[in-house]
C-alpha cells in the first residue's frame, strides 16, 4: 500500500494540544477519502522518513519554529525535499513546509519586511493562474487564517506565484509540476484561530495589535480547506 504522507515539523501550544489535537490531526480531518492512507512522520522525534516508492504524496506541516534558524532537522528535511522534486511526487507544504520548500529549491526565506500577519485575512487569486488543480473551487478572493512572522521572500527558478495579498505576496505558490506552498493555515478553523491569537496576546500587543479587533474579525474560513482537499485528489489521481 501506498500512503500520504504528513511530515509534522511542529507541535501547537500545549493547552491548544490538549483542547484540538495537534497539527496532523488537524490536517487528516479534511483528508477523508485518503483517511485508511494516511501516515504521520514526527520529524522533531528523529522518526524515519519513508522510501520515496511507498508514497502518494507529502504533507509538510507548519512549526513554531522559524526557517532561518536552519535546525539540523529542518536541513536534514530540505535533502528529502529536493529528492522528492526530482521523482514528481505531489508535495504541498503549509506556511513552514511552504517556506522550507521554497529554500530547498533554491528560493530565500526570511522575516517578511510587511511585520507579522495573524487572523482572517483576504487571499487574492491570480487569475492567470486559475486553471491550477489547487485552486479547483476556490473562488477569486477569499478568506484564510494566518500567523506567521517569515515568508518567501525570493521565488526558486521557474515557481509560479498563484495568490497573494496586501502583506503577503506569496500566499500560494507553485514551486514544480506537483509542489505547492501554502502560507495561511487550510488546516485552522476559527477555535484554533483564536488560541493562536490569545496564546500569543503578550507578544502581539508588543506590535502593536489590537486583540479584541483581532478576536472579533474571526469568522469561518471555510474555503480555505479546498486546497488540501484538492491536494489530497491530486494525490490519488498518482494511484491510477
Amino acid at each position: 500500500m501506498k500512503y500520504l504522507y504528513i511530515l509534522k515539523v511542529g507541535e501547537t501550544f500545549p493547552q491548544t494540544k490538549q483542547k484540538y489535537n495537534d497539527f496532523d490531526s488537524w490536517i487528516s480531518r479534511f483528508l477523508k477519502k485518503s483517511k485508511n492512507r494516511i501516515k504521520t512522520i514526527n520529524i522533531l522525534k528523529n522518526e524515519k522518513l519513508p522510501n520515496l516508492k511507498s508514497a502518494t504524496g507529502f504533507i509538510i506541516t507548519g512549526s513554531h519554529s522559524m526557517v532561518t534558524h536552519e535546525l539540523p532537522w529542518s536541513i536534514q528535511l530540505e535533502q528529502y525535499i529536493k529528492k522528492i522534486s526530482k521523482r514528481d511526487i505531489p508535495l504541498l507544504g503549509i506556511c513552514y513546509g511552504h517556506q522550507l520548500i521554497a529554500k530547498a529549491l533554491g528560493g530565500k526565506s526570511d522575516f517578511n519586511k510587511n511585520g507579522k500577519e495573524i487572523g482572517v485575512v483576504k487571499i487574492n487569486t491570480l487569475q492567470k493562474h486559475n486553471h491550477d488543480p489547487i485552486l479547483k473551487a476556490l473562488p477569486k478572493k477569499f478568506y484564510a487564517y494566518e500567523t506567521h512572522y517569515q515568508t518567501v521572500v525570493k521565488l526558486p527558478y521557474n515557481a509560479k506565484r498563484l495568490a497573494k495579498n496586501k502583506k503577503e505576496n506569496h500566499q500560494i505558490v507553485r514551486f514544480k509540476t506537483n509542489i505547492w506552498g501554502v502560507q495561511f493555515h487550510p488546516e485552522f478553523d476559527i477555535n484554533i484561530m483564536k488560541e493562536y491569537i490569545l496564546n500569543q496576546e503578550d507578544d502581539l500587543k508588543k506590535l502593536g495589535f489590537n486583540i479584541d479587533k483581532l478576536l472579533n474579525g474571526l469568522s469561518s474560513c471555510d474555503v480555505s480547506s479546498k486546497i488540501l482537499k484538492n491536494f489530497e485528489k491530486i494525490t490519488q489521481n498518482s494511484l491510477k
